[in-house]
């Protein structure tokens, strides 16, 4: 009963603070790294703190029971929908292990009595320190903003050899127009959020030409092309209103156009092989914008190259006729 105590009081500690840093978004920064590292070590820090002394805990117990409580946040605020599906499984490995760091301070600080049993009076020192701690994310909330968020630009590229002439391959990529149900390609970008892309318009296959690529759940992006080369290159110039993406699309915090991340630019390059086949690159520039680059980074490269590669897949069944 006392270890249920524990996980639900540092769980609605954690909801408390989610609904929080949402509720005043305008001066607390969900992304940042008081609500992504600092909130999770102090959720994981109460988990440990609260346990039963009763229990020893070693130190790898210290370490994971906090994923529990983490779990619950998880499941929690999802079904509510208070956090995206993407967000969370993206930031749970992270989030998770910040609160096991928590959890290890907590398990250091536990006075070793086994019949000590944490009250809650304020006129305790320990209880006193505790009840500030809690407090802490959101006074360094409001001071770090988005003081720690810088732009890191990145490219990523994908490229297949189709078995088909270039002239073809070129064809399919200036003609995507509708993709019925059996051409969508539905990777581990799908299953994370992502919406599956469902039809490609062209005015103009010119430079100045307006392309829109159209996804699901009301995700489009206006491309211009910019440079041309028949059979060689494509280069596409993207702009993304953000305000016209439902933020249901994906995920509030993952807003393409928002001021997290934004797709610039793709480009296609057509080689010829041979006469009957030629390898197609497909690049994209973008940028993501987090106090955490270095770990947001590892997912943005990974679902660009899922989406990408799914593009190139489109057009190598079209112009091979795998369909």
């Amino acid at each position: 009963m006392k270890t249920s105590f524990a996980v639900c009081f540092a769980t609605i500690y954690g909801i408390t603070l989610r609904i929080a840093f949402g509720f005043l978004g305008e001066v607390l920064q969900v992304m940042s790294i008081v609500f992504l590292f600092l909130s999770p070590v102090i959720i994981g820090f109460l988990t440990v703190w609260l346990w039963p002394k009763k229990y020893y805990l070693s130190g790898v117990q210290a370490f994971f029971i906090p994923w529990l409580t983490s779990l619950v946040i998880l499941v929690i605020t999802m079904a509510f929908d208070v956090e995206g599906s993407i967000c969370w499984i993206m930031i749970f490995p992270f989030f998770a292990i910040a609160a096991g760091i928590g959890g290890i301070m907590a398990r250091r600080f536990r006075k070793p009595d086994p019949d000590q049993i944490i009250e809650f009076d304020f006129e305790k020192k320990d209880t006193l320190k505790i009840s500030l701690l809690l407090l802490t994310p959101l006074f360094a909330g409001l001071i770090e903003g988005d003081r720690t968020s810088s732009r890191e630009d990145m490219n990523i590229s994908r490229t297949v050899i189709i078995n088909a002439s270039i002239s073809k391959v070129w064809h399919e990529l200036i003609n995507i127009n509708d993709i019925s149900a059996k051409e969508k390609d539905y990777s581990l970008a799908t299953f994370m959020g992502f919406p599956p892309h469902i039809k490609t318009t062209l005015d103009s296959p010119y430079v100045g030409g307006k392309r829109k690529a159209i996804y699901e759940k009301g995700l489009y992006f206006d491309e211009t092309i910019t440079q041309l080369e028949k059979e060689k290159l494509l280069v596409l110039d993207i702009k993304t209103d953000p305000a016209k993406i439902p933020p249901t699309v994906m995920d509030e915090h993952i807003i393409i156009g928002g001021k997290h991340l934004d797709i610039l630019q793709d480009t296609y390059t057509l080689e010829k092989l041979s006469e009957t086949s030629c390898r197609i690159t497909l690049s994209s520039h973008f940028y993501i914008n987090t106090p955490i680059n270095w770990y947001a980074g590892i997912w943005a490269k990974y679902m660009m190259k899922d989406i990408l590669q799914s593009e190139l897949n489109l057009i190598e069944k079209r112009s091979a006729g795998k369909l």
